[in-house]
C-alpha cells in the first residue's frame, strides 16, 4: 500500500471527519504557531530583504539615506547566487550517474547495488529529481537552508499501444524556508520533536484526495488572511484572497501524544511517530502513524554554511550582504549625482518672471521675462569631483562581493579566460569550487545520501519486484565521487610500475573497474568477473589439451632447432675444410711456379749454351769453306 501522504496505506482508510479530533488541531496547532513566530522574528525580514536582492526588487525599506531617489540593484548578488547554484549542480549532475550505492561488506552479492543505482537514475529522472535538487540548491543559496520533502505517489504510465499501467514513484520537492517550520529548540530533522510545512493548494485538489479516500471526507472553505503567527510576507505572491478559492494545507511530521491517536500504539514515553495534515489550521484531513518502515521522516535539509546551534544556516546573500549594500548605495549615489549633472536647473528672479511659470526645459522652449533673460534666468550646475572615481569603486565593491560569497570567477570571459575552453580547464573549476566550497558540499553530499536513501527504503518498501529489500548499503555522492576519482588517478600511476604478468595487475585492473562512476560499470564489472572467474571443467580439459599441444610444438621447435644447429655445425666445419685447402692449394702454386721459373732459367742457360756452340760450329764451317775456297795448297 501507499502512505497516505501522497496515496493509500493504512490497512483502514479515512471515512469522516470526526469532532473528536479538536485535541488534537489544539495540540499541533499551538506548537506550529510558535515555531513559526520565532522563526518569523528572527528571520522574516531578512529573507524578505534577501528576496528583493535577489530578484532585483525595490523596496522603500533598502533606501541607505532619506536623499537617496535612485532606485537600482546591483546586480552582483544575483551572479553569486547563480554562479554558485550552477557549479553546484554541476559538481552532483556533472556525470551521467550521479550517484553510486555501495553494498556492506558482510553481502557476498555485490551486484544488486548496482541494480539498484542504475534503476534508481532512471526512476529519479523521470521522477524530475534533479530539477527539484536544483531549486532546493538555489534556495540554500539565497537563504542559507535548502530544504525539500520526498513525496511517494502512484501514477498511471500511458502505454501507445496497451492498457495504462499502475506504477510508484518517489519525487522531490523543494520548499521555500517560510513554508517551512520545526521545533525551535532541534538543529536536526531527525533531531526535532517536529517539523512541517504550510501550503496553498487549489481546492479542487484536497477534493479529488477526499474522493480516493486519501483524505478524509468532509467540507473544506476557502481560506483567506494571512497565516497565524507569520510575518515574512514571503507568501503574498500566492495569494491567500478567499476568491483564489484555495486551502491552507499544512502538513506536520513528528510525534503526537499516542492517547491523541487512537489504535497508534505507543512508541516512545507515551508519543508516536505520526503524519498529521490540517485544512485552514482548522480541519483534520489525515492523521496517521507514520507509515514508513523506517520510521524516517520525508524533509530532508542542509545549511549553506553553518551556523553552529542552529538549524538555519548562511547563504550567498547573507554573506555578500555588506558588500552589495555599499555597492547599491554606491551606484543610487552615482546616478543621483549624473541626475544632477545632466537634468538642466535653472534660478530665476521670481519678482520679474510673469505668474506661474513654466520653467521646465525642452528643445525650442521660449520663456517670458520682464526685462533681459540673461539677468532673470541663471542656469544652475553641479560638479561632483568625486563622481569619476566612484564607477572605479563600484568595481572594487562588486569584487568584495565575489570574495564574501567565493563566486571568484564568475564574470571571466572566454576571451579572456582560456581555461573555459577546454575540459582541462573546466575540471579544473569545477575542483576549485569543490575546494573553496568544501564544508558546503559535504553538507549537500550528506543531503543528497539522505534523499538517495530515503526513496530506496521507500521503493523497497512499496515496490519490492523492483527493488528487493537490502537492508544495509552507503551512499556515494559528490565528494565521494570526487575522492575516487582520486584514487583511480593513483592506481593508474601503480598500473605503470606492475608487470601485466603479475598477480597485482589484475587487482589494479578490478580495483580501478570498481571504483568506476560509468553508466557500464554492470557491464564492465561482468566482464572483469569473468576474466577473473575459475575455469570450468571443460575449459580446464580444453586448457590441458593446449598445454599439451604446445609441449608437442615446443618439442618439436626444440628439435628442428637442435637439427638447424647440427646443419650449421657442418656447414661451418665444410667452410673451414675448404679454407684449408684452399691455403694449401696457394701454397702449392707458388712452388711450382718457382720450379717453372728455375726451369725456364735453366733452358735459357742451355739455349745459350747450344747457341754458343752453334756459333763456334759455324765459324769452323767458315773457316773450311775458306780453305775450300782456295784450293790445295801446293
Amino acid at each position: 500500500m501507499i502512505p497516505n501522504q501522497n496515496g493509500e496505506n493504512d490497512g483502514k482508510k479515512p471515512t469522516e471527519m470526526t469532532p473528536g479530533r479538536g485535541a488534537l488541531v489544539s495540540w499541533v496547532v499551538d506548537r506550529i504557531r510558535h515555531a513559526r513566530e520565532v522563526r518569523d522574528t528572527a528571520y522574516g525580514s531578512n529573507w524578505d530583504e534577501f528576496t528583493r536582492i535577489w530578484r532585483g526588487i525595490y523596496s522603500e525599506n533598502d533606501k541607505t539615506t532619506d536623499s537617496e531617489r535612485s532606485r537600482l540593484i546591483s546586480p552582483a548578488s544575483q551572479q553569486a547566487v547563480e554562479m554558485t547554484a550552477s557549479e553546484m549542480e554541476e559538481a552532483t549532475f556533472g556525470r551521467t550517474a550521479w550517484f553510486d550505492i555501495a553494498d556492506d561488506i558482510a553481502d557476498q552479492d555485490k551486484d544488486d547495488a548496482i541494480a539498484y543505482r542504475d534503476q534508481l537514475v532512471e526512476d529519479f529522472e523521470l521522477a524530475g529529481v534533479p530539477e527539484a535538487v536544483a531549486d532546493t540548491f538555489l534556495l540554500g543559496c539565497v537563504y542559507g537552508t535548502g530544504i525539500a520533502i520526498i513525496n511517494v505517489e502512484t501514477y498511471h504510465q500511458h502505454q501507445f499501444k496497451g492498457p495504462k499501467l499502475l506504477k510508484f514513484r518517489c519525487t522531490l520537492e523543494a520548499i521555500r524556508p517560510d513554508e517551512f517550520f520545526i521545533d525551535t529548540a532541534a538543529t536536526t530533522i531527525d533531531g526535532a520533536m517536529f517539523c512541517g510545512r504550510d501550503m496553498i493548494k487549489p481546492k479542487f485538489g484536497i477534493k479529488e484526495k477526499q474522493a480516493k479516500g486519501i483524505y478524509m471526507k468532509g467540507p473544506i472553505e476557502s481560506y483567506g488572511g494571512n497565516i497565524a503567527g507569520s510575518t515574512t510576507g514571503l507568501m503574498a505572491d500566492k495569494g491567500t484572497d478567499v476568491r483564489n478559492d484555495g486551502v491552507l494545507i499544512t502538513e506536520y511530521f513528528g510525534k503526537v501524544p499516542a492517547m491523541l491517536l487512537p489504535g497508534a500504539g505507543d512508541d516512545d514515553f507515551g508519543m508516536v511517530e505520526a503524519i498529521v495534515t490540517l485544512a485552514n489550521e482548522s480541519t483534520v484531513l489525515r492523521a496517521v502513524k507514520s507509515p514508513y518502515t523506517m520510521k524516517d521522516r520525508p524533509i530532508v535539509a542542509y545549511s549553506h554554511d553553518v551556523v553552529p546551534g542552529q538549524f538555519w544556516g548562511r547563504g550567498v546573500v547573507e554573506k555578500g550582504y555588506n558588500a552589495q549594500k555599499a555597492l547599491d548605495a554606491e551606484l543610487r549615489a552615482r546616478i543621483d549625482g549624473l541626475a544632477l549633472m545632466t537634468a538642466p536647473m535653472m534660478g530665476a528672479d521670481i519678482t520679474r518672471m510673469p505668474r506661474n511659470p513654466d520653467l521646465r526645459t525642452r528643445p525650442g522652449k521660449f520663456f517670458l521675462t520682464r526685462g533681459k533673460p540673461s539677468e532673470i534666468i541663471e542656469p544652475i550646475a553641479f560638479n561632483a569631483p568625486g563622481l569619476q572615481a566612484s564607477f572605479q569603486n563600484a568595481s572594487d565593491l562588486e569584487r568584495m562581493v565575489s570574495m564574501a560569497t567565493g563566486a571568484m570567477d564568475s564574470a571571466i570571459p572566454v576571451g579572456q579566460g582560456r581555461r573555459n575552453e577546454t575540459s582541462g580547464g573546466m575540471s579544473q573549476m569545477n575542483a576549485a569550487f569543490l575546494k573553496r566550497s568544501k564544508r558546503t558540499m559535504r553538507r549537500v553530499e550528506k543531503f543528497m545520501d539522505a534523499v538517495v536513501t530515503k526513496s530506496l527504503h521507500r521503493y523497497m518498501q512499496f515496490d519490492s519486484k523492483r527493488y528487493p529489500e537490502d537492508a544495509v548499503f552507503t551512499v556515494n555522492n559528490t565528494m565521494g565521487l570526487m575522492a575516487r576519482e582520486v584514487e583511480n588517478q593513483q592506481l593508474v600511476q601503480m598500473l605503470g610500475f606492475v608487470p601485466p604478468e603479475s598477480p597485482a595487475h589484475g587487482i589494479i585492473i578490478q580495483a580501478l573497474f570498481q571504483n568506476t562512476n560509468s553508466s557500464d560499470k554492470a557491464q564492465l564489472k561482468a566482464a572483469i568477473d569473468q576474466m577473473n572467474a575459475p575455469p570450468t571443467e571443460e575449459e580446464k580439459a580444453q586448457q590441458e589439451k593446449m598445454k599439451q599441444m604446445q609441449q608437442e610444438a615446443q618439442m618439436q621447435e626444440l628439435k628442428k632447432m637442435t637439427l638447424e644447429n647440427v646443419k650449421l655445425e657442418a656447414e661451418v666445419k665444410l667452410i673451414l675444410a675448404k679454407t684449408e685447402h684452399e691455403l694449401v692449394k696457394s701454397d702449392l702454386e707458388d712452388d711450382l711456379v718457382e720450379i717453372q721459373a728455375a726451369n725456364a732459367a735453366t733452358g735459357a742457360e742451355k739455349a745459350r749454351m747450344a747457341n754458343d756452340q752453334n756459333k763456334v760450329a759455324m765459324a769452323r764451317v767458315a773457316v773450311d769453306l775458306k780453305k775450300i775456297e782456295k784450293g790445295p795448297s801446293k
